[in-house]
């Protein structure tokens, strides 16, 4: 299925997908935590995009079967850590399993490599998320602690290529 795949660079037009993608997943899985998403609108969702798009330390991609989002992956700097960016990869369940978050990822990784400033990738995964876990380890992540966030256990793990950027 990953060989049908499209990776597009989300731009403002696509507020409106972005938006249904997250509210559905939002349903489909515990691990999707977005703030407020029912209170954002497409207008405010097209301008976040847009800022994003501005910076060379932030990222949204999208992969696409045809006109449908799919799947999505983020990587945003930290707040209060600017070289620092967190991964997060979200994929419609009925499509889990299918090589699109190993894509995403995969992705994600080549855009930290060539383009983007920062000097961590680190990202989150709760604990008993078995398959992201071991997809993680697979793709170069390190465990690096543990932390408990909204109640839950989670594994922070950080981006350790064989060869360091």
């Amino acid at each position: 299925m990953a060989d049908e795949i499209s990776v597009k660079l989300a731009t403002s037009d696509d507020a409106e997908k972005v938006l249904s993608f997250l509210r559905a997943t939002a349903t489909e899985s515990n691990a999707v935590l977005v703030p407020h998403l029912n209170e954002i609108s497409e207008k405010t969702e097209a301008k976040n995009i847009d800022m994003i798009n501005q910076f060379d330390d932030c990222v949204i991609l999208l992969a696409m079967l045809g006109e449908e989002v799919v799947g999505m992956v983020t990587v945003m700097v930290l707040e209060h850590q600017p070289t620092t960016g967190e991964l997060g990869v979200v994929v419609r369940k009925k499509y889990w399993r299918n090589g699109i978050g190993r894509l995403l990822v995969d992705e994600a990784e080549y855009w930290f490599n060539t383009y983007s400033s920062l000097e961590n990738l680190v990202l989150t995964v709760f604990e008993d998320n078995f398959p992201a876990i071991s997809l993680y380890q697979q793709l170069d992540f390190v465990k690096t602690g543990t932390a408990i966030e909204q109640g839950r256990k989670v594994i922070q793990m950080k981006y350790s290529p064989k060869e360091t950027k």
